[in-house]
């Protein structure tokens, strides 16, 4: 059987010669093996039309493909292959644009630029099946447009025998046609300026029953290549629980007559994605949910198999053994078994479960034969354009010698660039790059993890930085003294902050006001301002950068930034946190007191507000101090005269300018009036 690594480099040859002629000959040459192969046996040739192996993704880009692709039409503008290829490629960049967030997650923008790919994508796989006789794939990928999206309007509207008009540009606002624009040019992607105005005369009419989109195009799949093993795939997968299908759907599928010449082990094959797609790992105390999976595995494993599905089984209950089960001989047993036995020189790498727990063992537990097969894992998945974080465990291991690794900064520095390329890119699966180095350092690998570290940020790898800014402030657990430096952490701060980090920036701002006199020039005020201000939003920040911003402005800001300090302290006195709810408090009674935003000055509902912060927080100590400041507390007569006064000269403060009552269980203190 012809490998993915040889056949993709095959086609690097090729592509790179810029010998688009031999390139289609190769690629027609795929598809006749493919179409002799038994069903499912040969994954080259699919993987070659949806583009994957034209570009070297580790220096290339989506743009860059898009570029060959249009070369290859524009050499061979006769040729099916370059168009089914231009329109997988459409089609998965609209499934890049769109996302994975739930529907009513996704922006205007988003949805009409991927509607927008997924027309080109329809175009050009049209062409190609004006181009083949037998355009299986083409079918294919106008399945998977169909179940994943929706066919473009105005092909519904061929179908109907009606002008092709309908492109959702028509229907979209201005905004959101120029919100849409940019997504498309990242990938070099530019609207369709003609629609088709006629289908391909091999295809037949819509059945009149209300057949469906997808089912369509696999009954024409199957018509030009009957009991085709990646049509029925691409159906099933849409037929998983994620899309409101079930078990019992793809078993009816596989038992029907479209599989009647499959084997058994073809047919579990299919049955398997839904058991791929469903797995996660239950925690230790999750007992019957790790029993369930314990007897999902063991049934399976009875199954006929194919090696790649008997291997995925593999992988998934050795990290079911590792995670959840701490049963760590069980658990390097299966990685290994899984290693030899996968197919094609592969790995699992459509899913990143297996591959971080693998990574877990190897790192902690170590292991008799883990150390081989872990490498043999990361040298596989490395081939894939899919995984990051396998080249940055690759770099490490060349740079260090580690996992059986040749020794090369050279090879490091290759397989950096590429762990750094993928993750930006958001094109990898499995885990994240900067969860490497956190396992080296709490496996103690301080080195290599330092490495990692310092590589990334020098990569500009987003929040690298900031990781760096944590170890030499030593917040890392275990962190050796020749780590710790000030100097280093200011610096990596101010990287982490420059690169958008929130929480950067946060801590950064922090620094700023702890400074306090530098902030009396505007510039510098306005500088922290504007930092505070970017962590607006944050789901874990916005309220601490709402208690800064109250701080900053009501101490340094004008006249209406300071009543919008006094503003942002009132949104937070009753928020669940008290350590934040009792510094705002003590803030507002600091505002009272000065008169710094307030409506006027009242040392009235300056002692409220502050006795509201100590009921919330009473062994804060700056709450205490604040406190103290605003009682006259180093002297008790002075205390005592500023009590009564308040209370004498309360005045015309309204309920809402005071603390709120409700629910405060206050502590027995001294309160204005008394």
């Amino acid at each position: 059987m012809q490998t993915l690594t040889r056949a993709r480099q095959q086609i690097r040859e090729r592509v790179q010669a810029n010998e688009f002629a031999e390139l289609s000959r190769y690629i027609d040459s795929l598809q006749v093996r493919w179409q002799q192969a038994p069903p499912g046996d040969c994954p080259a040739y699919m993987e070659a039309v949806q583009g994957h192996m034209l570009v070297d993704w580790d220096v290339g880009s989506s743009k860059a493909l898009t570029q060959l692709l249009k070369a290859w039409i524009d050499a061979c503008p006769k040729a099916y292959h370059p168009q089914v290829a231009m329109g997988f490629h459409c089609f998965n960049r609209a499934c890049h644009i769109r996302g994975s967030a739930a529907a009513d997650a996704v922006s205007q923008e988003r949805r009409l630029a991927a509607e927008q790919a997924c027309e080109m994508g329809a175009a050009h796989f049209l062409r190609a099946m004006e181009r083949s006789p037998q355009p299986v794939a083409a079918a294919i990928g106008m399945l998977q447009i169909s179940a994943h999206f929706h066919e473009p309007g105005w092909l519904v509207e061929l179908f109907r025998g009606q002008v092709a008009r309908f492109r959702p540009s028509a229907h979209a606002d201005v905004e959101v046609q120029e919100a849409a624009a940019p997504l498309l040019v990242k990938h070099g992607l530019t609207p369709l300026v003609e629609l088709p105005q006629a289908l391909p005369g091999c295809l037949g009419a819509r059945r009149p029953d209300g057949e469906g989109a997808k089912d369509y195009w696999l009954r024409h799949a199957l018509a030009w290549w009957p009991g085709c093993y990646e049509a029925i795939e691409a159906y099933a997968r849409y037929l998983t629980p994620r899309w409101g299908g079930s078990f019992d759907a793809i078993d009816q599928l596989v038992s029907g007559p479209l599989c009647q010449y499959w084997s058994e082990r073809q047919r579990n094959a299919i049955r398997w994605l839904a058991v791929e797609e469903a797995f996660w790992l239950p925690r230790a105390v999750q007992l019957p949910q790790i029993v369930a999976w314990q007897q999902t595995f063991e049934a399976w494993a009875q199954h006929d198999l194919r090696a790649r599905e008997r291997a995925t089984l593999l992988a998934l209950r050795g990290a079911l053994r590792y995670a959840s089960l701490q049963d760590y001989p069980g658990a390097l047993h299966d990685f290994v078994a899984s290693v030899e036995l996968y197919p094609d020189h592969g790995f699992v790498s459509s899913i990143g479960e297996p591959f971080y727990s693998f990574a877990c063992l190897v790192l902690f537990h170590g292991g008799e034969g883990a150390t081989a097969a872990f490498r043999v894992a990361i040298e596989r998945l490395c081939e894939s354009r899919m995984q990051a974080a396998a080249c940055a465990l690759r770099a490490v291991g060349h740079q260090f010698g580690l996992w059986g690794f040749r020794q090369s900064a050279e090879q490091a520095r290759v397989w950096l660039h590429a762990a750094v390329n993928r993750q930006c890119g958001r094109e990898g699966l499995g885990f994240d790059v900067l969860e490497v180095p956190r396992l080296l350092w709490a496996a103690n690998l301080h080195e290599a993890a330092y490495f990692l570290y310092q590589q990334c940020a020098e990569r500009k790898l987003p929040d690298a930085a900031a990781a760096l800014y944590e170890l030499h402030c030593g917040r890392l657990a275990n962190t050796p003294e020749h780590y710790r430096d000030a100097a280093s952490a200011e610096h990596w701060l101010l990287c982490a902050a420059q690169s958008g980090n929130q929480m950067a920036k946060y801590d950064l701002a922090c620094q700023r006001m702890r400074g306090g006199e530098a902030l009396h020039e505007r510039s510098a005020m306005l500088a922290v301002r504007r930092l505070l201000l970017d962590c607006l939003g944050n789901e874990q920040l916005d309220a601490r950068a709402r208690l800064q911003l109250g701080i900053l402005q009501r101490t340094f800001g004008d006249a209406r930034e300071r009543a919008e300090a006094v503003a942002y302290l009132l949104e937070l006195v009753e928020f669940p946190d008290a350590e934040v709810a009792g510094r705002a408090c003590a803030e507002l009674g600091l505002a009272w007191m000065q008169g710094q935003g307030t409506r006027k000055q009242s040392r009235f509902a300056a002692i409220e507000w502050v006795n509201r912060a100590v009921a919330l927080q009473p062994d804060d100590l700056v709450i205490e101090h604040i406190r103290a400041q605003i009682l006259n507390s180093h002297s008790v007569v002075k205390t005592l005269i500023t009590v009564c006064g308040a209370a004498l000269f309360r005045g015309d403060l309204d309920a809402r300018e005071l603390p709120p009552k409700a629910g405060s269980a206050e502590p027995d203190c001294q309160r204005a009036s008394a």
